[in-house]
Order: structure tokens, then sequence, then C-alpha cells
């Protein structure tokens, strides 16, 4: 007997015609559309406006626009990539994250305008008047985005840190604010694609956007908080507590004037760049070599560290195997910048003459100094056996994987170093505006894109500068102190050498 028909459908968006079971009606049955269609349409949706993306809460809804019901994900799994279906989700993780962010904003519109009623009436105590003052000034001018040119409050914000006031059509940077004419993109293009001042990329996704944001406002609120009267500071921290709690802006816990604003105390805050290694041994030689009001941070050794591309780069690549061969079949990852990743390892690649070993591998701990590619340094064992392991491959194995021993001071150039880390999904290394879902993973990260600048130095200039020197000294490797905020070392010093809106108005990225 024939075998049955197989019912086809025109597609109603390429108009080929497929099998039924080779497409997905809308919600709304109204329209047929094929696999490819489906896809294709799925892939445009993740660069869609937010207003767009947001009208489904982050889920698409029928391309041809007559049904307000969702697409299902069971249907869509079906037929799209893995891929593609995978970076439709993190749209919905998205539009949640803006909404959240969207309902605090118009929170804080709403205690402004009851701080302003609450003034205008002359309600409460002398006191509790002045109290109100202040936390209507920090909520409305620190925790509120405003255009620098009209001071119209800014809320939306696509990924591009290139803004343009909807009010004034003024461009300027979401990160310092620097009012840059028309156009703010030269003001990052000029800088490696990062904002000068405050070192945020031009494209990013919201929800690092935010980070920046939340770390700028907690500096801006310590800064206004040293003004206040001493009398009153606290109350008025506490007061704006909730506030900043909301935001996710750390509300400072030491309010002498001279913590909340060390700048205009004559106090500097220099940034050191401290190997991981050495850092084990950096609290001793402090405590030998500081003095009493200088204080000295460093993160925690198991803290995740952020990633960032030495060469001004929206993303890092991560490979699977360490090698210096870029082909997708080793690609690993590719982490958007400031992406966090927990360290597993820290591998060197180095070539040993003397030895007869082109390429072998050791662990950065047994290098003497910075192994920067090329460099000619020494090896020594960490642990002071006197001689250290070569293994073949940047792996744990010992046995064939021994390529033989080194003894202590033996001489090696260094070819490449590696970070051997793990990593959280992450949204924004799918393309060059973010919105690429990235899965999590784990693989091998060059070692000049995980800096070691997160390590400072806070005090008076001569005396931080100084002790920057004799830590760098101390060492034995250069700290590259710089200060934050901008600023030179004194004349004569060293630098840490070692012994050798939507609410009023709207802005928008142009990315």
């Amino acid at each position: 007997p024939a075998a049955a028909a197989v019912e086809e459908k025109d597609c109603d968006c390429c108009f080929d015609s497929v099998k039924l079971d080779a497409g997905v009606w809308c919600p709304g049955k109204g329209h047929f559309f094929c696999a490819a269609c489906l896809a294709n349409f799925l892939t445009a949706f993740k660069t869609a406006d937010y207003a767009e993306q947001k009208k489904g809460k982050g889920r698409a809804l029928c391309p041809m626009k007559d049904s307000e019901t969702p697409f299902g994900d069971g249907a869509l799994a079906a037929f799209v990539p893995q891929d593609v279906f995978d970076e439709y989700l993190q749209i919905r993780i998205k539009v949640a994250e803006q909404g959240i962010q969207e309902q605090m904003e118009k929170e804080n519109r709403d205690k402004i305008e009851e701080l302003k009623q609450k003034l205008a009436k002359a309600e409460g105590g002398a006191e509790q008047m002045e109290l109100d003052k202040h936390r209507l000034r920090i909520i409305d001018d620190i925790f509120t985005l405003k255009c620098p040119r009209c001071k119209l409050a800014f809320l939306d914000y696509d990924n591009c840190s290139a803004i343009t006031c909807g009010g004034c059509a003024c461009g300027f940077c979401s990160y310092c604010l620097e009012d840059c004419g028309k156009d703010a993109h030269q003001h990052f293009y000029k800088n490696k694609s990062k904002c000068p001042k405050e070192g945020g990329p031009l494209f990013i996704d919201h929800a690092k956007w935010l980070v920046y944001q939340s770390k700028r406002k907690a500096k801006l609120l310590a800064e206004y908080l040293a003004t206040v009267p001493e009398d009153l500071r606290k109350k008025v921290c506490d007061l704006v507590a909730p506030d900043a709690k909301d935001l996710g802006i750390a509300v400072p816990e030491n309010l002498a004037a001279e913590a909340l604003a060390p700048a205009a105390h004559g106090l500097v805050v220099l940034k050191l760049s401290v190997p991981r290694k050495l850092r084990g041994q950096l609290a001793d030689k402090a405590k030998a070599l500081l003095k009493k009001d200088i204080e000295l941070k460093f993160p925690d050794g198991k803290a995740k560290v952020e990633v960032s591309s030495s060469a001004g780069a929206m993303t890092v690549i991560a490979s699977k195997q360490p090698t210096g061969v870029k082909t997708v079949k080793n690609l690993a990852a590719n982490l958007p910048d400031k992406t966090q990743v927990t360290i597993d390892d820290d591998w060197v690649e180095l070539e040993c003459k003397k030895a007869k070993i082109a390429s072998g591998w050791v662990k950065n701990k047994h290098i003497v100094g910075r192994p920067a590619t090329g460099a000619k340094l020494k090896i020594r064992d960490a642990g002071g056996y006197g001689s250290v392991m070569v293994r073949k491959a940047a792996k744990q194995d010992e046995g064939k994987n021994v390529a033989g021993y080194l003894a202590d001071d033996t001489d090696v150039t260094i070819l490449k170093h590696w970070i051997e880390a793990a990593w959280d999904a992450a949204e924004g290394g799918g393309g060059l505006f973010g919105g690429g879902a990235v899965p999590a993973g784990r693989g091998f990260i060059p070692g000049c894109d995980v800096p070691e600048d997160d390590v400072t130095l806070q005090g008076k200039s001569e005396d931080c500068w100084a002790a920057a020197t004799d830590l760098g000294k101390a060492l034995g490797v250069e700290l590259n102190a710089e200060q934050v905020g901008g600023g030179g070392e004194p004349a004569a010093k060293g630098r840490g050498k070692g012994a050798k809106g939507r609410g009023r108005g709207r802005g928008r990225g142009r990315g």
C-alpha cells in the first residue's frame, strides 16, 4: 500500500513548504514557522530593544505581533540549536534583573518626592529637617544617575556605556559622567575601549555595569559623609543605609573624616601589583616595614579574581589546553571582561638549554620573579628541596609526565605563563555588544590577563611611596605602584621596585 502523505505547511516567514512536524505554530495558532526561521528569530530577539524583550518578560512573542502569549520553552527547545536556546534563556535573566533595578529606581523617585514634600511642609524638628536634607541630597544626587549637562535622570542601559541623553542629546560616559559633547565613544577609544578614569569597558552587560555603579556611588557616598558635621554623620549614615542596601551600595564602617575622604586629608591610596605567589610573605614583611598609620589591604587567597584583557579587548580567551594555537576546537570560552574566575593552578612553560628541555612545565611558585614571556629567570624550589620537577604537560600527573629535574638557581627562559581556572556561567561573551551566554567551565587563561594589582596601601603620600619601594625590595620584584584616582609619586621616590533615564528622561547607549 502507498505510504500516507505527510501534511506540509508554508512557513509564514520564508514561505518554504515544510512538514508540520518540522516547524512550530505560534502561541495564537495564527502563524507557522520552520525551524530555521525560528532559530533566526531567537537570535535576533537576543539583540532586540529592551522594551521589546520586556513585553513577554524575556520570552519571545509571535514575530507577526498578533499574540501577547509567549512561545513555550518546550516547543522552542525541540526545534532550535542548543546554543541558541541557551542564549535565549539568558535574555529572561537580563530582563528580570533590569526589572528589579527599575523597581528600585521607581522607589527611589518616590522617596525623593516624599522628602521634598516633607521639607516643603517643614515637618519635624530642626535636626530631623537637617537629616532629611542630607538624605535627599544623597538619594537625588548620588544614588540617582543623571546627565551631567541637564541633570535629567538616566535609567535605561543597553550594554553600551557611551550614553546619549534623551533630553539634551549630551554624549556622556556612564562611569565618570564626563560631558563628551555629542558623542562619548572617543572617550573610550582613546583608552583601549575603557573609561580612562574609572576603567569600565565600553560594552558590558547590565549586571556587571551595576557593579561599577555601586562602587562609584559608594565612593561618592563616603566623600559626601565626610562633609557632614561629625555629630550628625552616623545618623545620616544610618538613615540612608536601607536605601543603599536596596541598591547594593556599600555603606562605610569607618566614619572618621580621614577614612571617608583620604585625599582631602593628605592621604593617598596606592595600587600595587603583587604576585599571588608572594602574598604569603607580604603580610610578614609589612609588619616589619610599614608604619602604624599605613593601611595594607589585599584579598583573601581563595577569593575569586577578575580577568581583564592586557590588550584592551572586551573579552579574554580561555583555552582548553595551554597552547599558543587559537582554534575553535581549543576554545574553552570567550570570557567577558571582568568575569570572575577561581584559580586552580598557576603554570609556567619554560625552556632550559642546559638541561636540553625545549618545552617543560613548572608551577609558578618555583620561578624567581615575574614570569613574563621571554624573561631570563632562575628556578628555585618553593619547598626548599633543592630541585624542581619539570613536567611534559601542564597537569598534575607525574610518572611518564616528568621531563626531568632542575637544580635550584638553574637559568631558564620563560615561554608562557598560564592560569588554570574555573568560572561560572556568564552573560556577554557571545558577541561584540554582549548578550551571548558563556556556560560554566574551566580552562587556561594567559597570566597577563589575570591582573595582580588588587593590593592597596593607604596613608600619607610620602610614607606610602616609601613603603611601596621597601616592600618591593623585600619581595624582590617590581610592585608597579600607581596612585588610585591619578596623581604621581613625589619627587625622588621610587615606584615600588624590587632588587633589580527613564524616570524623567531616557538615555540610550549607542554602541
